[in-house]
């Protein structure tokens, strides 16, 4: 017998939405990057990232914009990026080392990642603004890269409406098949997740488990808005039914 094609690509942000960190145990862990990595290129100075939003951007994205709002020009920023990115990743990688509870997982992730890779319809991937090793690092505090084997990552993508096109290239590549429209599904917490697949008429899931409430959220209008993942049941049922016409 065949194997089942997949009938939806399920693809989550992290940051907000599977996980979050808590910052009493790292406050500011792109300034501190930042400032350690110009201070060993011999070029030491205070970054402000003073009430600068980072939810729903890219890596890359957050770097170029706190580093231009501190008066760098874009050459300069993209001399630093390489040294700024390996630097936060070390210190990434300490952290959760030494203090696994830094990074919190939130409420209903494991049973609706269960549900989803238990169904052979359902092929899942990651789509996220954390570089690829800052993500892995991250998910591996909860044993979560088990249920993600590929995504799109913030690797010289400087706006998140960039990553769709990648995710979908790697899920190509893996089944053969070529995804569409309301057959992938975009799980996150913010309105840049909400936005950044609506080019390609995607199915969109909002979760008001970050920074922005669900009137917020569904003020963007998303396919779905949830409060959260606790029932898995309706998640899932967002994921996988049919939609309406």
């Amino acid at each position: 017998m065949p194997l089942m094609r997949p009938a939806r690509l399920v693809l989550f942000d992290i940051d907000g939405t599977l996980l979050s960190t808590d910052r009493s145990l790292w406050e500011d862990p792109f300034r501190e990057a930042m400032e350690k990595a110009f201070h060993e290129a011999g070029d030491s100075r205070a970054i402000s990232t003073h009430q600068y939003r980072m939810g729903g951007k890219t890596d890359t994205q957050i770097i170029y914009e706190i580093l231009g709002q501190n008066g760098l020009a874009e050459p300069a920023i993209a001399r630093m990026l390489p040294l700024i990115a390996r630097t936060y990743l070390d210190l990434l990688a300490d952290k959760v080392r030494t203090r696994p509870d830094y990074i919190l997982l939130k409420p209903g992730v494991e049973e609706l990642l269960e549900g989803l890779q238990g169904r052979p319809d359902a092929l899942l991937g990651l789509l996220t603004g954390n570089f690829e090793e800052g993500a892995r690092i991250k998910l591996s505090a909860h044993g979560l890269n088990r249920y993600f084997p590929f995504g799109a990552f913030g690797e010289n993508a400087r706006q998140r409406s960039e990553l769709p096109a990648r995710a979908l290239a790697a899920a190509e590549a893996g089944t053969g098949h070529k995804f569409s429209k309301k057959e992938i599904v975009i799980i996150g917490d913010t309105p840049n997740d909400i936005h950044c697949g609506r080019h390609l008429q995607v199915r969109t899931i909002a979760v008001a488990t970050g920074p922005f409430s669900l009137e917020d959220l569904l003020a963007e209008k998303p396919d779905f808005a949830f409060p959260d993942f606790c029932d898995s049941a309706k998640v899932l049922s967002a994921v996988l039914d049919p939609l309406p016409n």
